[in-house]
């Protein structure tokens, strides 16, 4: 037994709906700014905006009685590009950050136009399911990050909203599971970036099914841990000796009250749905320097181009939809002529 896909999972209120769409227009200015911020010759991403590195390798799929990749993606030729990064909109220097990171997953046929992109982060927790608290608090960051980019910035009047922004998160009925949340990001070991599980925050679609992903290396391999790990050079030095092999898994929504779908401070048991693997990546050795340029950085990995069968799912997905249409839009228009 599983859950099927209805429309009704992504509905929006009429208030939210507005709260979106005044997001959306400041997203298009925060993009525009980036590159002020961040000291680069090219416009970045509005989260996630420091990369460590691309790596590029196969797909193949694993065929069982929940997909078949090669369905989904017209074809059994298929490859792979990641991108690893870290989810500020700011891009830092050095290997201090915090060890939260994205894992940005591209699947694509190689020889027709047709791919599939999955966003995911190694710790896959929330800290609200209140759509309305998180555009707020959204919109409060967005006009920080635009009034930081402008000549002559009052930035710091900014900062009493965003701060109220974002204490409101913790005034809901839910507050438990959020501060358990709270503590796993607090909880977190920093280790060598492609040794983590990565997960998507939220769900897709798998057919007529609902799931969540999971990318877990394969067993064997010994994580680098300790906060002096540098990210992108452990990266550049690991793919120019060897290879990593990863499962690409999924977790079926079986149950309105066991996996939820727009419950994001919960996570599914793996005693009520197993990960099951649909899919084995190969990232060969190469050398990944190769990959740093305008044109990997601007590649998009926008899960709302997938095919309809693959699109994200829930409430806090959808109004992923507009702000990740607008963000990449914007970022594509303006490094065009970089």
């Amino acid at each position: 037994m599983y859950l099927t896909y209805s429309p009704k999972y992504d509905h929006l209120t009429a208030e939210e709906e507005q709260l979106l769409n005044e997001d959306v227009e400041l997203i298009e200015k925060a993009v525009s700014v980036s590159h002020k911020l961040n000291e680069k010759r090219i416009s970045t991403r509005n989260a996630h905006a420091k990369s460590f590195g691309f790596v590029r390798g196969d797909f193949i799929p694993v065929v069982n009685e929940v997909a078949d990749f090669s369905e989904f993606l017209k074809g059994h030729n298929l490859g792979v590009i990641i991108r690893y990064s870290h989810p500020n909109a700011f891009v830092s220097e050095g290997s201090g950050e915090y060890p939260l990171y994205g894992c940005a997953v591209k699947i694509y046929n190689k020889n027709i136009p047709v791919s599939a992109k999955f966003p995911l982060v190694n710790l896959p927790v929330f800290v609200t399911n209140s759509v309305s608290k998180f555009l707020k608090l959204h919109i409060k960051a967005n006009r920080f990050i635009i009034s930081r980019g402008t000549p002559f910035s009052l930035s710091f009047l900014k900062i009493p909203g965003l701060i109220k922004a974002g204490l409101s998160l913790f005034f809901d009925k839910e507050i438990l599971p959020i501060l358990n949340n709270v503590m796993k990001v607090l909880d977190i070991e920093k280790q060598w970036i492609s040794s983590y599980d990565f997960h998507s925050v939220g769900c897709f679609r798998l057919g007529e099914r609902m799931v969540k992903i999971r990318l877990k290396p394969s067993p064997g391999k010994k994580a680098q841990k300790g906060e002096e790990v540098d990210q992108a050079k452990t990266l550049r030095n690991y793919f120019l000796n060897s290879e990593l092999l990863l499962d690409f898994q999924v977790q079926l929504a079986v149950d309105e009250k066991k996996t939820p779908v727009n419950n994001l401070l919960k996570d599914w048991k793996e005693k009520h749905s197993e990960f099951i693997t649909v899919g084995k990546i190969r990232l060969p050795k190469q050398n990944i320097s190769d990959y740093e340029t305008i044109s990997y950085e601007n590649l998009s990995f926008n899960p709302f181009e997938n095919p309809e069968e693959l699109q994200p799912v829930g409430r806090m997905q959808k109004i992923r939809q507009k702000i990740y249409n607008q963000s990449v839009a914007t970022r594509q228009f303006l490094n065009q002529a970089k």
